[in-house]
């Protein structure tokens, strides 16, 4: 009895202790996911896009349609539709499968069409589908990655599958020698030089042809139910020149040089471009012999299943960013999320290899595991993604996959990742052993309000920018350029359009006078530049007439629409250029409407000089004081001369000004500096509100800008109307 009661006691205490344990699987984490989802600048949020099986895309419905146009264009419609959804969430990375079975998504002189674009091996689907998701993903201001299978050739062994793969280009009937069953599936063997080469000739025609942002590889390397299923004992004994005694180490050794080799070629073709991998989430068991291993206990690892040492790889900077599928809960015993995690932020501490997180879209409320399921899957997810965020080296998340986004089982999840976890937008890191450089700043921009909102333009002759980056801000709105918070500005990522100039409107906001803008320029890499600020009053028909001239920009505005100041013809004013005598007499003379008949002009004015009659105006006035027979038409306009020039064009015009004591000049810190011949009529430009100085300056000896000409003439003929 006494037995029975203690049995019993002690049933109740474990059960109370697991459901204990059970509840709170966060809680040894609790001081690194925050409550909050963090807010973060830089965040790789990547999306897997699966062809094999038609799992993502195209559907088979779709595969299976007959009539060509009508199979492409709704197999385009299938994928914007998805990278529509992709940019919904702010997604800014796309993995893109373009070669799950020895075949291609794309046009390849090596190997044949999938089947999984038409339902027949190596038909051609009628596009190219990789040179429009690339197109595609790049005007929604999305990274696209090629997704390859290296060693993969069919999904199946069956008597039709095989006779589907003795087509041309086929290496399953080019080269049948290289050829392996594993997991009932034909693979080529690794072990086999030559196949290896294949693999990277593969990649590397993809690399030199397509536009992509990287290059991807999963989990799929050696991959066998049971040691030995491969069958590659012979190909052992043949190409084992280091004398390995151990064919696991000469498997590991055998992707090592693969991964090794194509990560040279792909520096060496394309600098810019990343190469990564995605592995199974757990390198080894600590408790399997392997010091430097995880505290997990999984049947399943890189270094002794895929025989995959992919440790290595990120140590020796063979890649450029690692993905391990964390595909588990922070309850799971055998694979905690937080202790993989955590591994994994370790085995990339100090090395050019960026982290991201695989992440297990496709088992919420398609799995065993309790905390995947119903009102635990919202919270474990949520964790997932608001951990990563929080610890520095963990640079981003990918999910898995595609069509999971609309899952109904998944959907609680999905709202989440759109209105909350994932609601700002986010650049993608930047890896700086890539290369790359933060491109110039925008060279001028503008604000107006049209009936769609609120419209920006911009311009750039910077040819290494590649996409900019808008921040709105409120009017009075620090901007904090260098924090994470500014993501919450960031309303738009937009990809530079051709031409020197780039557009885009505000649906959200109706009043410019409520808000400020800060555009950047970003290279394909995501190297930032300074943000030009745009706010409104900039010049309507000026470029180059920005923020830092808005006391000038009306002014401006207006003497252009009365022909008195012109540009260059190509939509540029040279605000802050100093203003030459022959410009400014001009300026003069057609902003007060001066005319005169004049027989004698300045020696050095030539007869054809485009401001030749305002300087013989100029002179039959009596305008220009003590020059002489000499005008000196190209040296800059001195200020103090500018406002004797002004005050005597003032006093022939009949507008009003008032003569005052020369007193009034003590409050300018360099009065000193004007000189006698002008002093008079500074006093009287000052008197009369024309002229007010700056900071206590009046800076009689400096030269005058085109910008601040402008607005004086525009203050005297508003000041007379």
């Amino acid at each position: 009895m006494k037995k029975s009661l203690m049995l019993l006691i002690l049933t109740a205490v474990m059960i109370l202790f697991s459901i204990t344990a059970a509840a709170s699987p966060w809680e040894p984490y609790e001081h690194y996911i925050p409550a909050e989802m963090l807010v973060s600048k830089r965040h790789l949020r990547g999306m897997w896009i699966s062809t094999v099986l038609n799992l993502d895309w195209p559907s088979k419905e779709t595969r299976d349609i007959k009539d060509t146009g009508e199979r492409v264009q709704k197999s385009k419609e299938e994928l914007i539709s998805l990278l529509d959804m992709a940019a919904s969430l702010n997604i800014n990375a796309i993995f893109f499968q373009v070669s799950p079975e020895g075949d291609a998504l794309y046009k390849s002189e090596l190997v044949p069409w999938s089947r999984y674009l038409t339902g027949t091996f190596g038909k051609d689907p009628g596009f190219d589908p990789l040179e429009f998701i690339i197109e595609q993903a790049h005007k929604r201001n999305i990274e696209l990655h090629a997704w390859v299978n290296p060693y993969r050739v069919s999904m199946y062994t069956d008597k039709d599958t095989t006779a589907s793969l003795n087509i041309p280009k086929s290496v399953y009937k080019e080269h049948p020698e290289w050829i392996r069953k594993a997991m009932n599936r034909y693979v080529i063997d690794p072990g086999v030089p030559e196949a290896r080469k294949w693999v990277i000739d593969r990649v590397m025609e993809i690399v030199e042809k397509y536009d992509i942002d990287g290059i991807h590889f999963d989990d799929y390397f050696y991959y066998e139910r049971t040691f030995g299923e491969l069958d590659d004992k012979q190909t052992y004994i043949k190409y084992n020149p280091d004398g390995f005694s151990d064919i696991k180490d000469w498997r590991r050794n055998n992707t090592y040089l693969l991964i090794k080799e194509l990560s040279e070629k792909i520096r060496e073709s394309k600098s810019w471009v990343k190469f990564g991998i995605s592995p199974m989430g757990i390198w080894a068991n600590k408790k399997d012999g392997y010091p430097d291993g995880s505290n997990t206990s999984s049947g399943f690892t890189n270094y002794d299943s895929a025989f995959a040492d992919t440790k290595r790889w990120v140590e020796e900077e063979l890649i450029d960013y690692i993905a391990p599928q964390v595909y588990f809960t922070f309850a799971n015993r055998n694979a905690p999320y937080g202790e993989l995690t955590s591994w994994w932020a370790d085995v990339v501490k100090g090395k050019n290899v960026q982290l991201y997180i695989g992440q297990a879209l496709y088992k919420i409320n398609d799995d065993s595991d309790q905390y995947f399921k119903g009102s635990n899957a919202l919270k474990e997810f949520s964790n997932q993604l608001k951990y990563n965020v929080a610890q520095p080296r963990i640079m981003g998340s990918i999910l898995f996959r595609a069509k999971n986004f609309t899952d109904s089982g998944k959907q609680q999840v999905v709202t989440a990742i759109k209105n909350d976890l994932w609601s700002t937008k986010a650049l993608v890191p930047v890896m700086p052993w890539k290369g790359g450089r933060a491109p110039d700043m925008p060279g001028w921009g503008k604000i107006e309000a049209v009936p769609e909102g609120i419209k920006l333009t911009w311009g750039d002759n910077d040819p290494d920018t590649c996409y900019y980056a808008i921040y709105r801000f409120g009017r009075d709105e620090a901007i904090m350029h260098n924090s994470n918070i500014i993501a919450e500005n960031l309303v738009a990522l937009i990809r530079k359009e051709q031409g020197q100039t780039t557009e885009y409107i505000d649906r959200k906001v109706k009043d410019p006078e409520k808000v400020k803008y800060m555009v950047t320029a970003l290279d394909r890499l995501h190297n930032e530049s300074e943000g030009r600020i745009i706010t409104y009053g900039q010049s309507a028909y000026f470029q180059d007439v920005g923020p830092d001239f808005y006391w000038a920009a009306e002014a401006i505005d207006e003497l252009y629409e009365r022909k008195i100041i012109l540009g260059n013809g190509n939509g540029l004013f040279f605000p802050s250029e100093n203003t030459k005598r022959k410009d400014f007499i001009v300026m003069v003379v057609r902003a007060f409407g001066l005319d005169a008949e004049w027989e004698t002009n300045y020696i050095d004015v030539p007869g054809d000089a485009y401001y030749r009659n305002e300087a013989g105006i100029a002179r039959k006035l009596g305008l220009i004081p003590g020059i002489g027979e000499y005008f000196y038409p190209e040296e800059n306009i001195v200020r103090e001369e500018m406002f004797v020039i002004l005050l005597r064009t003032i006093a022939v015009s009949g507008y009003k000004f008032e003569l005052t004591s020369e007193s009034i000049l003590r409050q300018y810190r360099d009065e000193g500096e004007i000189s006698a011949y002008a002093r008079a009529a500074v006093a009287s430009m000052i008197k009369s509100g024309y002229i007010e100085g700056s900071s206590g300056y009046i800076r009689p000896k400096g030269f005058a800008t085109r910008a601040e000409i402008a607005a004086i003439l525009h203050r005297i003929l508003d000041l007379n109307d």
